[in-house]
């Protein structure tokens, strides 16, 4: 009959990959060495370190060395050991396996202590906030937990790996953003897109969308929140709700994450419908008209002086007010009021009048000051709590 080890199994906690997983920890402390558990065993069997030397054709030196923990226990002892005591190789092979690894980390946490002020970099009130981190504390646990979150093995590793990633990304404006915190809100947004199930992305399907996407603005918040992703998910392309860490300065962002998956994140920056939906719009726009190699950050759409940055901004304008009420738009330009002439071509058109009211006071056909009030006011955080805390489900 197999045996089992009288010492307990090693009790392994992991820290999650993703926001969203519940806050475990390691425990090291619970791990002991496995010549501890051989020497036991051995005990338990009244067999010497000598004649467990004589029966595995093992030199007692080498022995005595497993059971001090200063030599391996190979896979090769480890089936000799389940010949002798009858414990399966497997166990031997996980206690060695669960040892190392602690070994390994008491040796990572002795190297990472010198490096916690690089959380300084962060904002970790809001990575709390959102479920990266327990707390707001400078520790080597939470550095550790911020390396997971990101997917690397070291500052100086994830530090390489963002200067190559710039090379990629494209900024709407000449704004100086906080990186650091810009990274941070990106990955949160990639790691929530990727749990999200969509379709193969395909370009006709998306184009296809627009008439039903531009009419959702139309309706309450409450509404859009939950229907915009839905039938973004059918063309492929992931919509994320993420309120903006402070000073990202973003409205919004567009990066692929397979072939056949776009993202889509969208902040509350500006709380107003009229930017919000023009957000939309030109992020969609860098999906159907740029390549799949780029990510766009975008901080104020309208203030966008690339190439590419005008293209999609031609694309949200097109797409919220249609070339065929471009004359009925140009009839309101030359007097918007009183306000109900805006009301009534937004009705017409089937979008939100804010969005209308946001469009004139761009042409200069009002004046920043007027019309808001036709602008509707939100708040992702509240739209959104379980989202945009990224609390554990």
């Amino acid at each position: 009959m197999t045996r089992s080890p009288p010492a307990p199994f090693p009790q392994e906690r992991g820290i999650p990959m993703t926001p969203g997983a519940a806050p475990l920890e390691y425990a090291p402390q619970t791990v002991s060495p496995p010549g501890e558990t051989l020497k036991e065993t051995l005990e338990e069997l009244g067999i010497s370190q000598a004649d467990l030397a004589r029966r595995t054709g093992l030199s007692t030196k080498h022995i005595n060395q497993i059971v001090q923990g200063a030599a391996v226990l190979s896979p090769e002892t480890a089936l000799l050991l389940e010949r002798i005591t009858d414990v399966p190789a497997t166990v031997w092979n996980t206690l060695e396996a669960a040892w190392r690894t602690q070994v390994l980390l008491e040796q990572e946490r002795e190297k990472l202590a010198s490096q916690t002020g690089w959380l300084d970099n962060f904002p970790l009130a809001d990575l709390a906030a959102r479920g990266v981190l327990p707390n707001r504390d400078r520790t080597v646990a939470n550095l550790q937990r911020l390396l997971q979150f990101f997917g690397v093995a070291s500052p100086p590793v994830a530090e390489d790996l963002w200067r190559g990633y710039s090379a990629a990304f494209r900024r709407s404006t000449s704004t100086t953003p906080d990186q650091y915190a810009t990274y941070a809100w990106l990955r949160l947004s990639v790691l929530e897109a990727r749990h999200r199930t969509c379709k193969p992305y395909r370009r006709e399907a998306l184009y296809d969308l627009l008439p039903s996407i531009r009419a959702l603005s139309a309706q309450e918040p409450e509404l859009w929140i939950t229907q915009l992703p839905a039938l973004c998910s059918q063309a492929g392309v992931a919509v994320i709700f993420s309120p903006a860490f402070k000073n990202t300065h973003l409205s919004g962002a567009t990066r692929w994450l397979t072939p056949d998956k776009a993202m889509i994140a969208l902040t509350d920056r500006y709380k107003k419908d009229d930017r919000f939906w023009f957000t939309v719009f030109h992020e969609i726009g860098h999906v159907l008209l740029h390549g799949k190699r780029l990510t766009f950050l975008d901080d104020d759409p309208l203030k966008g002086t690339t190439t590419a940055e005008e293209e999609a901004n031609n694309f949200a304008a097109h797409a919220l007010i249609p070339p065929e009420y471009e004359a009925a738009y140009e009839t309101l330009r030359r007097r918007p009021k009183p306000f109900t002439h805006i009301q009534r071509f937004a009705a017409q058109v089937g979008i939100a009048p804010g969005i209308v009211v946001g469009r004139l006071q761009h042409d200069k056909a009002l004046d920043w000051r007027e019309g808001n009030k036709l602008k509707r006011d939100f708040d992702l955080a509240a739209l959104t709590p379980a989202q945009s805390s990224n609390a554990a489900r």
